[in-house]
């Protein structure tokens, strides 16, 4: 028999860390799961000390499970959400505003590396407010890693009915993607040429016919200019957006995956992240 779906939420007693809960109760809702709370220590606590520690109440965690666990706090996240099947691992993203993967945020680094499944990292801004899924950002270049995660993104948008919008940003002077099987957009986006809006409708399909088996009724494409992940924040700031959907292939490097680190930094909606398998 198939174990029952969860979604895991590390806790470090940090009152930042909390701000997961509403979007993780989203999202276990949609996906028909039970959210997983763990706190990794060095000792067992008791129970009104662990929700102590964890900087919750009992209204707070009514319906939702409480464990702890020791060990390394990235390893034991990963473990926990192998052995839970958990569909995602909810946390708060770094509030720092230096690099959330780098120094004391290794621990991040750590878990979006070697994660079993999807990790959604929760901005600070998000507070303790209810949080539903209407509008998802997929950024998507052209290449087969950003078409990864179109199926997953998709299946979110269908069991929300939200809206997915599928962004993307066309950046002049910038080298063309070499990932082969790509599918290369006209280089100029600001010119009005007949084969920009023919390769917008053969793109949209291609996005489309990789969504099944998910049944999606609103989505669109659309364009936009510049650096990819300004352009990504800026679209999702004037856009009420509740999700962001990346795919990255997993390097952490230094010049690796600039991207994505800025989004997660200064987005101000949920990121969920797709490591793709190389």
């Amino acid at each position: 028999m198939m174990a029952p779906a969860t979604l895991l939420v590390p806790l470090d007693g940090s009152a930042s860390a909390t701000d997961a809960l509403s979007v993780a109760r989203g999202l276990a809702n949609l996906k028909g799961a039970t959210v997983v709370l763990i706190h990794v220590g060095h000792d067992a606590l008791a129970p009104d000390e662990l929700l102590g520690r964890m900087g919750l109440s009992a209204e707070d965690v009514r319906g939702l499970v409480i464990d702890q666990c020791t060990g390394s706090p990235a390893d034991a996240i990963v473990r926990e959400a192998a052995a839970r099947h958990s569909a995602f691992i909810v946390m708060c993203a770094p509030a720092q505003p230096d690099d959330p993967l780098n120094a004391i945020e290794s621990i991040l680094g750590d878990v979006l590396l070697k994660a079993p499944c999807p990790v959604v990292l929760v901005p600070s801004m998000q507070g303790r407010q209810p949080w539903a899924l209407r509008r998802l950002v997929l950024p998507h270049d052209g290449t087969p890693t950003s078409a990864e995660a179109i199926a997953p993104t998709a299946d979110l948008a269908s069991r929300a009915n939200a809206e997915l919008v599928v962004l993307h940003v066309a950046t002049p002077d910038a080298e063309r993607p070499t990932e082969s099987g790509t599918f290369v957009a006209p280089r100029y986006l600001d010119q009005p040429q007949h084969e920009w809006p023919a390769w917008s409708r053969e793109f949209l399909e291609r996005v489309r016919s990789l969504c099944y088996p998910a049944k999606i009724e609103k989505i669109r494409l659309v364009l936009a200019h510049g650096e990819a992940s300004a352009a990504i924040l800026e679209f999702t700031r004037k856009n009420a957006s509740d999700l962001i959907a990346l795919a990255w292939r997993g390097s952490l490097e230094a010049e690796r995956a600039q991207t994505m680190r800025q989004v997660i930094r200064e987005a101000n909606c949920p990121v969920i992240v797709f490591r793709v398998q190389s």
